[in-house]
């Protein structure tokens, strides 16, 4: 037989037939105390999402309250704005009223004004002016001062009759009640020319007899704008025009000169500078439902306005 082979020892066997070499021990106890360690660190990694979680969980709740708390108050300044809204329409109709109620009360006035001045005032002076003339034909015992005299006073009160016809007249022309709209800003027209200086060139559309609240408001705007005309630009020629197409009523006055007051042509004026005049113009148009545009440019001042012919317009 051939003699055996000695056994290399294993790598696991032992020194003493049962303890690992020292070797091997040293291995496993610095792999037991990696996996402690990974353990270690795992339960603590575990623990920190865990706190991180309820931290998350907190504050997304108080994020959540905080959201319906700004959104409690979003709603209750939406319902405060709608409130104030509802305030500033009912004060605007309110507004919208009185102004109307104004307007027309101040036309009334007007037209009274004329009236008493044409029959009661002017008859007076009409009476005065034919004492006058008695005197005058029996100056024989008058002296040449008294004479002069009482000539003067003959001038001077045909002077103011004439002045206060013309007052009366455009305090509230009769034509615009006896025959209409387009004979009145005919007439006034003329009349402004003679005052003024300013030729004015009218192209007036037989419109017939509108409505007496348009009739009014629009030789209203006639009136006040050749009045700015003459204020404000300095300028020899103006225009009216005056047509009505489609149940639509328009009113054009333009002038050809340079506003006194210096304002960018592109831009309008601010209400401050603008007047009285032109803020009652605009709410006079309308009250009656219309529009009421100016335009300030380098060549000129131009008021639009367009009233549509409606049943509620009286």
């Amino acid at each position: 037989m051939k003699p055996s082979r000695p056994r290399r020892p294993s790598p696991a066997s032992t020194d003493d037939g049962g303890t690992p070499p020292a070797q091997t021990r040293a291995a496993i106890e610095r792999l037991m105390s990696r996996m402690r360690a990974v353990n270690e660190r795992l339960i603590v990694g575990a623990v920190q999402a865990q706190t991180r979680s309820e931290s998350a969980d907190v504050e997304a709740a108080r994020v959540r309250a905080d959201l319906d708390e700004l959104m409690s108050q979003l709603r209750t300044a939406n319902e405060q704005l709608a409130t104030m809204a509802e305030d500033a329409s009912a004060r605007e109709a309110r507004y919208r009223r009185l102004s109307g109620r104004l307007l027309t009360l101040q036309d009334e006035e007007r037209r009274r004004l004329a009236l008493q001045l044409h029959d009661s005032t002017g008859q007076s002076l009409a009476a005065l002016m034919m004492n006058l003339d008695v005197v005058g034909r029996a100056t024989q015992g008058l002296d040449a001062r008294s004479r002069r005299a009482l000539a003067e006073s003959r001038t001077l009160a045909d002077q103011t009759a004439q002045e206060l016809r013309t007052l009366a007249y455009l305090l509230h022309p009769p034509l615009l009640d006896e025959v209409g709209l387009v004979s009145a800003i005919r007439w006034y027209a003329e009349g402004y020319t003679t005052r003024s200086g300013i030729r004015v060139n009218a192209e007036l559309s037989d419109v017939g007899r509108l409505p007496a609240s348009l009739e009014t408001a629009l030789f209203r705007v006639v009136q006040e704008s050749l009045t700015n005309v003459h204020r404000h630009a300095s300028t020899s020629t103006a225009s009216i025009r005056l047509s009505m197409a489609a149940g639509v009523v328009t009113l054009e006055i333009h002038d050809e000169g340079r506003r006194r007051r210096a304002t960018p042509p592109t831009e309008t004026p601010p209400p401050e500078t603008m007047g009285v005049g032109i803020q009652g113009m605009r709410e006079r148009i309308r009250q009656l439902g219309g529009t009421f545009d100016v335009e300030f440019t380098v060549t000129g001042t131009t008021v639009r306005v367009a009233v549509p012919l409606s049943a509620d317009v009286s």
